[in-house]
């Protein structure tokens, strides 16, 4: 399997809270020890999923390499970072320079950044068979991830879109994880889709039983299409604003427009998600009433 991966990669910190109205991680002042370690995390997990046909061992008796074979489906992903050639973490993409694809975009509005990144994800041909974006703090830590959404891209036919669930780690007293994108308020939502729980339902492997909600709030930093999928998407016009700004556009209406939307339902949260390598969200704990889930 090959996967084509693309991230926009932005950072340039802001002193002036009135500068960063959204809470942007990428626009954040003192943040750039965070950040580093975010996108470091971000492009060291992809890199960790990918499965060759080889491992090897050193062999200290023998002062040798020894090779066997793996078992397992090959797994290739391309990772193609897209910056404005400023305002970069240029330290930690150097880390990573025999690994990843930079290309940079001279850009009038760098908050066009996710559009253009999005843009040459769908329409640039390619033999990938998952084309992936991705934000720049999220981490794969699932090392089935791929595996789980071409399974249930070809089970419903190429004509949906899984979305995993985002969580920030709280290991705080009794709680653990903080999922970040709950439900969006229904006049907002209803404007893009009509949530529906356990809208499907399959087993993942023989094994896995997960039930699929049409999401109330789709968005996670990310979005994953098949190939065919892409070439739907090429000969549209992918929206280029109206769900949120130009970074949640990019992450989330380009198939929200055009797909229903799935996640996880609730409970099976954990078949499908990533981190949020820079926490915004975690403050609300400590802000927010507490309640019992419905």
């Amino acid at each position: 399997m090959r996967v084509q991966v693309c991230i926009p990669h932005y950072f340039r910190e802001h002193t002036d809270p009135g500068d960063n109205p959204n809470g942007y991680g990428s626009l954040r002042s003192g943040a750039k020890l965070q950040r580093s370690i975010a996108l470091a995390r971000c492009i060291t997990a992809l890199l960790d999923l990918q499965r060759k046909q080889e491992t090897c061992l050193l062999n200290i008796n023998q002062k040798s390499i020894e090779h066997w074979q793996n078992k397992e489906e090959q797994l290739e992903i391309s990772i193609h970072v897209f910056t404005d050639g400023i305002n970069r973490l240029q330290d930690t993409l150097d880390i990573y320079k025999n690994n990843i694809t930079i290309s940079d975009k001279q850009l009038k509005n760098p908050r066009e950044l996710p559009l253009e990144c999005r843009d040459y994800l769908i329409k640039n041909e390619t033999d990938a068979d998952l084309l992936f974006y991705m934000e720049d703090d999220i981490i794969i830590n699932d090392r089935l991830f791929f595996d789980k959404q071409k399974w249930f891209i070809h089970n419903t036919s190429h004509n949906c879109s899984l979305m995993p669930h985002r969580y920030e780690r709280i290991d705080q007293g009794s709680l653990e994880t903080l999922i970040v994108d709950g439900s969006l308020r229904p006049d907002f939502i209803n404007r893009f889709t009509n949530p529906q729980k356990n809208a499907a339902n399959g087993q993942f492997r023989g094994s896995d039983f997960v039930c699929f909600d049409i999401a109330d709030n789709p968005h996670s930093g990310t979005f994953c299409v098949s190939r065919d999928q892409a070439e739907k998407l090429r000969d549209l016009s992918l929206p280029r604003e109206g769900f949120v700004g130009p970074l949640e556009t990019a992450a989330t209406l380009t198939v929200l427009k055009f797909f229903p939307v799935m996640k996880p339902s609730i409970q099976y949260w954990k078949f499908l998600s990533v981190e949020h390598g820079h926490p915004s969200f975690l403050p609300l704990i400590k802000t927010l009433p507490h309640q019992a889930a419905s």
